[in-house]
Parts: C-alpha cells; structure tokens; sequence
C-alpha cells in the first residue's frame, strides 16, 4: 500500500494539475471573448463606414426633397424652416442609426473669395476688408488674413504680415505654399498663426465652397456676425433686423427691412436667397462603434441632383 506522504504527493499534484487545466481554460476564454469583441468591432467599424455612405445619399434625397417641394408651392428660396434645416436624430439606417445637421454653405463668408480676381481690384479689396471685418467681429487679429491670402495667392511675393513659401520651406517638415484655393479647411492649419484654437473659433462662420468663390452669400442663413461682413454699415442692429424679418421670399422683401434699404442697393449682387452648395455633419452608430464624417454637396437648381464635392470619414 502506498504510504500517506506518497498519497499526499499524489493529491498534490493533482491539485496542480487542475490548477494548470483551469488557469489554461480561462486564459483561453478570454483570449476567445478579446478575439470575438474585436471581430465585433471589426464588423460594426466596417458596417458604420457603409452606413456612412450609405447617409450621405439618404442627405441627397432630404436636398432633393426639399427643392421638389419648392417646386410644387412655387418657393424660390432656402431657409431655417426648410426640410434640409431639420436636424435629423438617431434615424434608423441598416444596422445602425444616423444622427445628421445639414448646413447651407453659402450662408458663410467664404475664404475661398480672396482667390478669385474676377470683378477688378476694387472688388478684390472689398472681398479683402469682409474677410477682415469677420477677423475683428470675432476678436482675432485682421493681419493674418495676409498670411491667408498669400497662401491662396499665385504669386510669392508675401504681404506685409504675411507668409510665402519661402517662410514655409523654413519649417520642420519644410513645405510649399498652396498657391491655389483651399480645398478645404483643414488647410487651414497649416497657414502662418492659424491655431487650432483660432480656426475652432473661426469655422461656424466660414467655409470654402464653393471652391472657386464668388457665391453671393444666402442672406436667410446667414449668422448675425456673417451679415455684418457684407458692409461697414450693416451693424449688429441692422443684422438682427433682418434675421428677425427671414424668410424672405425674394430680395426685394428685404427692403421692408428700412435700416437695409439704400444698403441693400449698392449690395444687390453680395447676396441672395437661396442656396446651392450645403455640408452635412453625419454620425453613425452601430452598437458600440461610431463613425462621424464631414460632405459638402452641389446641389443643381433646375433638376434637384446633388454632387459629392468633399467628403471625410472620421
């Protein structure tokens, strides 16, 4: 018979042996639960990134339904009480649920304006001074509108507080000034003292659609600060005015608004009341993983159709 240590010995290493097993049995259930929840949000980011798309063209049909529908009241103008303008909230979409905010474009002061030369150079400077009155209206130094406009700029010849490529190839990493339109305006970070701080404060109120500039501004979107850049004297009282007179059907309504009426003569062509080009801000949502993305469309007056002009998948 074996004697008691020998049994102990055996129980012993019994003990460890289940030990072993059952340490062995977690470890590769929990391997196996970390490989099944990444598969997880493998399949959810992927299904989000689709559904993203997939929104983008769910935006097109609100545009698209919004101009049927001027058409059919006989509407020639876009405005805060537009389809477009609902902000859409957790929406079933596929798997998931889409959260979107569609803005007009054009109710912004659009950097992309300093780029174009059409209309002479008195009507170069005035594009200049809006710029820069929305730089003081937001309590930020006018002298960087130089660096801005010598990156959009042909030439290399900086202005007076300005930035050429010169400025720039100084740099770690060195590179080149744009000398071309912002695609966009992340590009804005790269241009001499735009902080992120400064162009968080900036972006409600600018844009770069589209591309080429010259889009009057919709003057029934358009923010308080944003219609005081029209003109000096368009102040915070008049701005106010006309935001409590919108919508205005057509521009000639807006010379109910007495305080903008010799104003409104000298800027007939500045702005507008309707709108082509828009961005839509899309959240996705699939179980626990979530997909944001930025799109800016071109909307056609006539037929409704909207084209993709940016898009960016966060």
């Amino acid at each position: 018979m074996p004697r008691a240590d020998e049994r102990g010995i055996a129980l012993l290493v019994a003990l460890l042996v289940l030990t072993l097993l059952t340490a062995l049995i977690l470890e590769f259930d929990a391997e196996a639960r970390r490989e099944y929840r990444a598969a997880a949000g493998f399949r959810d980011d992927y299904k989000a990134t689709m559904l993203t798309r997939a929104a983008v063209q769910a935006t097109k049909a609100v545009l698209l339904q919004d101009l049927l529908r001027e058409k059919m009241t006989g509407q020639k103008y876009d405005g805060p009480t537009d389809i477009w303008a609902m902000p859409i909230t957790k929406y079933p979409i596929g798997d998931g649920f889409l959260t979107a905010r569609i803005q007009d474009e054009t109710g912004k002061v659009n950097l992309n304006d300093l780029a174009s030369t059409s209309g002479g150079e008195l009507e170069q400077k005035k594009k200049i001074a809006r710029v820069k009155r929305l730089f003081e209206l937001l309590k930020i130094r006018p002298d960087l509108v130089d660096a801005l406009m010598d990156w959009i700029d042909q030439d290399e010849a900086p202005q007076p507080a300005g930035a050429e490529s010169a400025y720039y190839q100084s740099l770690r990493p060195p590179y080149r000034a744009a000398n071309g339109p912002l695609s966009g305006l992340g590009d804005l970070r790269l241009i001499k003292g735009f902080t992120p701080e400064l162009i968080e404060r900036l972006t409600p109120y600018i844009t770069a659609f589209p591309v080429e500039g010259n889009a009057p501004m919709n003057i029934n979107t358009a923010d308080p600060i944003v219609l005081q850049t029209l003109d000096p004297s368009v102040t915070q009282t008049v701005a106010m005015e006309i935001v409590q007179g919108r919508p205005f059907k057509t521009k000639v309504e807006l010379d109910r608004i007495s305080s903008f009426q010799e104003i409104g003569r000298t800027l007939r062509n500045s702005y507008d009341i309707k709108s082509d080009y828009f961005s839509a801000h899309l959240t996705i949502t699939v179980n626990e993983t979530t997909k944001s993305a930025l799109v800016m469309l071109k909307r056609d007056a006539s037929r409704g159709e909207s084209t993709v002009e940016y898009l960016r998948i966060l």
